[in-house]
């Protein structure tokens, strides 16, 4: 009946295969046998046998080698046994590997005879298959032979019906033509009929809503001129109060700096003094050797600038304890600032995501994208001119002849009463004034859409201008805390300022009363001296003294240079560093500023193209 298929071939030829494999596997394995026979001594046929007769001859000749007597020496017979044993372990393992063999064909049998079924079953059920289609095209070759013999009866006919509908058909084409014509000339008389009646309307309509748009677009952009202006207005005044800040803190410093300066210059004028007293003591020594109370006024001296220098230092003590508190206040009046612009910057990005958002379009709507793409069309077709330009549109685009296409039923009841014009002429104004209805519906929808945009672009600017009412409440509330805080921070510092002078006063008075103590003290001493000692050693004891007061002085002022010079070092360098941190705070604001103008900027053009949409 059929050919074998290559399935059947493929499976004949691995059968083949498997069979010269076993065969292979057979011979080497006997002949491997018959070698290691051979090789251990022992006699064999000359004809192989198979694998398992030549095992079962080896095992027995193995055997019956062991069972033997040994007739020769000692060494011979050990030396037989250790081969026939080394012969018995060699072919159990060549039987253990035939065995495995054995059992990995035979899995290979099993696999390639269930393959062989599986192919078996797939070809029959192919040929059923085959067979199927082969039936299945039989009966369509008859259908094809019926059809070709009912075609060719029924040409004839079809011929004859093809000629009277060509004929029919060209006599409606005619009929089309003069039809075409006369709707052409009713639609101009339409046409001049509808522009005589809508001229003035239309023009008042149009120019009512050039206006509109006029009116509205200069009052966005007042709107927005005023808006940015108040901005800049708001940025210039919190610029000012900055600045403001700033030069009163400068002030400041160069105040304190020339307090400082002019405390240096007493100080300066106090050494110069000293020096003189000091040169006018050695001239009155000199001079009168008994002069008691010049020796107490220039001692005198030195006391009260070592006083003063602890005072000076404990002030500057003071005064960097002071600074330093400041410095904590103002950084963390700073981060709280931060902290305030922070969040009112978060929440005016999410209001302008939001209104964003809003103003978008959703792609996942396409019935509201295509009916905005509509509206669009449609606003477009009413800005270029409403009414009469509309319908002469649709005239020039030939949709009366669509209408006349797609229904040819009306067209031939319209050739049969021809010779009703006036009819006609009733209907093609009827169709004019479902036409002007139509547009009508058109244009208050449009109005009513336009209607529902403007006021939607009053809540959005109902909502930015209550955006920015909350801002500047926010900035003004700001403000008026930061005045709060340098109020009470300079209030602290000038109750800092008043103890400092009240402990200073204070320390005036103890080292009065200390100097005091001090005069009474060192005339006493002067006076047991020169009773003690005498006069001329008293001299000498008070030159010494002088000597070492001298030198104490000379390493007091040294310091006091060198903690002046600190002093200023200090005072340059946090001068300094208060120059970085307020250009760096700045910067910072001027970027806040500017990020902010941007966002402003981007929600108004979309406000603006909004409005230019709606």
């Amino acid at each position: 009946m059929t050919a074998p298929s290559p399935s059947t071939a493929a499976v004949d030829s691995t059968n083949e295969l498997l069979d010269v494999m076993d065969s292979n596997v057979k011979n080497a394995s006997a002949s491997s046998i018959g070698s290691e026979i051979s090789a251990s001594g022992l006699k064999r046929s000359s004809d192989l046998a198979p694998a398992s007769a030549a095992g079962a001859e080896k095992a027995s000749a193995t055997s019956e080698a062991a069972l033997e007597p040994s007739t020769g020496h000692m060494e011979n017979s050990y030396f037989t046994s250790a081969m026939a044993h080394g012969n018995v372990d060699a072919v159990r393992k060549e039987m253990q590997t035939q065995e495995k063999i054995i059992a990995t064909l035979q899995r290979d049998n099993e696999s390639l005879l269930r393959e062989k079924k599986e192919i078996l079953s797939r070809f029959k059920r192919l040929e059923h298959d085959f067979e199927h289609l082969e039936a299945k095209h039989s009966l369509l070759l008859s259908a094809q032979q019926d059809f070709a013999a009912r075609s060719s009866m029924h040409t004839a006919n079809d011929s004859a019906k093809i000629v009277n509908l060509q004929a029919q058909v060209e006599e409606l084409q005619t009929n089309l033509e003069t039809e075409k014509r006369r709707c052409a000339l009713l639609l101009q008389e339409r046409n001049d009929l509808a522009q005589s009646k809508s001229d003035t309307p239309s023009l008042v309509g149009s120019a009512e809503i050039t206006n509109v748009a006029v009116v509205r677009e200069q009052q966005g952009r007042s709107e927005d001129m005023v808006a940015k202006l108040r901005e800049s207005q708001r940025i210039h005044s919190i610029q000012k109060s900055t600045i403001d800040a700033l030069h009163s803190e400068v002030t400041r410093l160069e105040s304190e700096r020339k307090v400082s300066h002019s405390r240096e210059n007493n100080l300066l004028r106090e050494v110069d003094s000293l020096r003189t007293q000091v040169r006018d003591l050695e001239s009155a020594l000199q001079q009168k050797k008994g002069s008691i109370r010049e020796l107490i006024s220039s001692c005198q001296a030195g006391s009260a600038n070592a006083q003063r220098l602890k005072k000076q230092e404990s002030r500057i003590r003071l005064l960097e304890k002071a600074l330093l508190e400041k410095d904590e206040f103002t950084k963390r009046a700073m981060e709280e600032l931060r902290a305030e612009t922070k969040k009112v910057c978060e929440r005016y990005q999410s209001t302008i995501a939001e209104l964003r958002q809003r103003l978008e379009v959703p792609k996942d709507d396409p019935e509201r994208r295509r009916r905005i793409s509509t509206l669009e069309r449609e606003n477009l077709d009413l800005r270029g001119g409403l009414g009469g330009a509309s319908v002469s549109l649709a005239v020039e685009s030939g949709q009366p002849v669509q209408k006349i296409a797609t229904e040819p039923k009306h067209h031939t009841d319209v050739t049969n009463k021809t010779d009703k014009p006036a009819g006609q002429a009733l209907k093609a104004h009827g169709s004019h004034e479902l036409e002007v209805t139509h547009l009508q519906s058109v244009i208050e929808r449009l109005r009513a859409e336009i209607c529902e945009h403007k006021h939607r672009n009053i809540t959005l600017q109902s909502k930015l201008d209550s955006i920015h009412a909350e801002w500047d409440a926010r900035l003004a509330e700001m403000k008026t805390n930061f005045a709060l805080q340098i109020q009470t921070l300079r209030s602290a510092h000038n109750e800092e300022l008043s103890r400092l002078e009240a402990s200073h006063q204070s320390q005036l008075q103890e080292i009065s009363k200390c100097s005091k103590a001090g005069r009474d003290s060192l005339a006493s001493r002067l006076s047991r001296v020169v009773e003690e000692k005498g006069y001329d050693a008293s001299l000498i004891a008070i030159g010494e003294r002088l000597c070492f007061l001298e030198k104490l002085y000379c390493q007091k002022e040294e310091e006091k240079t060198h903690e002046l010079l600190e002093m200023k070092r200090v005072a340059e360098l946090e001068m300094k560093i208060q120059k970085e941190k307020t250009d760096l705070l700045l910067e910072q604001k001027n970027t806040q500023i500017k990020r902010f103008q941007v966002q402003l900027d981007e929600l108004l053009a979309a406000l603006s193209i909004l409005q230019a949409t709606s």
